[in-house]
């Protein structure tokens, strides 16, 4: 249309949204960036920096629940990704650290699927090295090693790319979180919290969509990973991915300053328990992976593990051809992401796809990943049934600084918190999908375990797809005065 403030209008400026608003406005495209947080406040920023494309045990995964041709096209498009971040990186002259990655079998029993891993990545293309024993400060039993690949502050990589974004010609635009949009053909009209802007074409680069059509809310599942830094006597380590029973993995790295990040105890969000357990878990695995770590810092990050095995990307269903999506990296979201904002931009810019971009296009789910995806959904949904006792004022009293609980009132399921002596109460259910939240004990909000959406004790959305607050509830009042 031709009165447009834009060709394109992505939302999100994450890895995938910049990459995204960088290949378009090299395209010679009218492009903007708008993101609820500043550059490198969403998940991009709090992931570790490992920009790599050995991806825990990912190809064990993808022989089981698709074709051959779907995994050797992931692999090609991870290589894609992360060439092109490493050009971008020396390009930009953006510090970084060239390192080994590593996989590892922590048990006897798990060098059968280090042999796994190794045989599904050979067939898909992707050569690692296999070994007996690596240099590594505890016990282990098999190994992969991938050579060269990159360590980077994630901070340092979202700021070079949105200033070689803005140096091609693309707008960024912070602290405006997308309210609502009108979607038609050949035309979009996003209203944020300041005002409007129109465009042809709509990038959500969220996360997970914020838009509800093709329902991937429930075609994908909303997960935490905890992570840790601290200091080490040990500033040697690889980019190391250790795997415990049942295949559950633990990543440390150590930078070039001696700092050691730890990520890992991944977890659905709002379902498993306090999230201070998970954290205390992370920690118990690094310091028994690494002697002598001490923690001095701690977060969180969150991603959308997919029930088909490979992320999301391309046009929204009934999106009218206008809105194009992508969601579903499974906690490898830097070389995915800048895959899919070259499969994106190219898409938009009328390019010839890439074969792996033609190849993932066309795949399906088969039944495997729709038995996870089915239990993944009804315990999710689990969450919303069930009885809520009621409580009194005697009751809430009891409310430590720092916690939060979902009780019953004539309201309905109301959340009420305790931060700092301030009670606040707030309806339970979220706004987006009426799930019904869970207190996070760590970051101290509130988490909706369908869509992942996180709100601030007073109910303001701090992180997902949901576009609108927890109303405000009555609660029960601390000292029986009204709240």
């Amino acid at each position: 249309m031709a009165g447009d403030e834009y060709d394109e209008l992505v939302v999100g400026a994450g890895v995938t949204g910049l990459t995204t608003a960088l290949l378009l406005a090299r395209g010679a495209r009218r492009v903007a960036v708008v993101t609820a947080e500043p550059v490198g406040g969403g998940s991009s920023g709090r992931s570790a920096g490992i920009v790599s494309q050995l991806h825990g045990s990912a190809y064990r995964r993808l022989a089981g629940e698709t074709a051959r041709r779907n995994a050797a096209a992931y692999r090609a498009m991870n290589a894609a990704g992360f060439d092109l971040i490493a050009e971008l990186l020396a390009e930009s002259g953006t510090p970084h650290e060239r390192r080994d990655a590593v996989l590892v079998a922590l048990r006897p029993g798990g060098a059968r699927l280090i042999d796994d891993e190794h045989l599904a990545a050979h067939r898909a293309g992707l050569r690692l090295e296999k070994r007996q024993r690596l240099d590594l400060p505890f016990a282990h039993h098999g190994a992969l090693r991938l050579p060269d690949q990159v360590l980077v502050d994630p901070g340092r990589l979202l700021t070079a790319l949105a200033v070689a974004a803005r140096n091609a010609g693309a707008e960024i635009v912070e602290r405006e979180r997308v309210i609502d949009v009108d979607v038609r053909r050949g035309h979009v009209r996003v209203e944020t919290g300041a005002g409007e802007r129109s465009a042809a074409r709509l990038v959500l680069a969220t996360g997970t969509p914020v838009l509800d059509r093709g329902l991937y809310a429930l075609k994908t599942q909303p997960f935490r990973i905890m992570a840790v830094v601290g200091t080490t006597p040990d500033a040697s380590l690889p980019m190391t991915t250790a795997l415990g029973p049942g295949a559950v993995s633990t990543t440390v790295a150590t930078g070039a300053d001696g700092r050691l990040v730890g990520i890992g105890a991944a977890h659905p969000v709002g379902t498993d328990g306090p999230e201070s357990r998970h954290l205390a878990a992370l920690e118990a695995q690094v310091r028994g992976l690494v002697p002598g770590f001490e923690r001095v810092g701690s977060w969180s990050g969150q991603d959308y593990r997919p029930f088909n095995p490979i992320a999301f990307v391309g046009a929204l269903p009934r999106g009218l051809g206008s809105v194009t999506f992508a969601t579903g990296y499974d906690g490898w979201g830097l070389t995915q992401g800048a895959a899919a904002g070259i499969r994106i931009a190219g898409d938009l810019l009328g390019r010839p796809r890439p074969r792996w971009a033609t190849t993932i296009g066309r795949r399906v789910t088969r039944p495997p990943s729709m038995v996870i995806g089915a239990r993944a959904d009804l315990r999710a949904a689990a969450t919303r049934v069930g009885s809520l006792r009621r409580i009194a004022p005697a009751d809430l009293a009891l409310l430590a600084d720092g916690q939060g609980l979902v009780h019953r009132t004539d309201e309905g399921a109301v959340a009420t918190s305790l931060i700092d002596g301030v009670v606040s109460s707030v309806t339970a259910s979220c706004s987006r999908c009426g799930g019904r939240v869970a207190w996070n004990d760590v970051e101290l909000g509130w988490d909706c375990p369908v869509c992942g959406s996180r709100f601030s004790p007073q109910g303001e959305v701090v992180e997902g797809a949901a576009r609108g607050r927890l109303r405000p509830a009555s609660g029960v009042p601390r000292d029986g005065s009204p709240i």
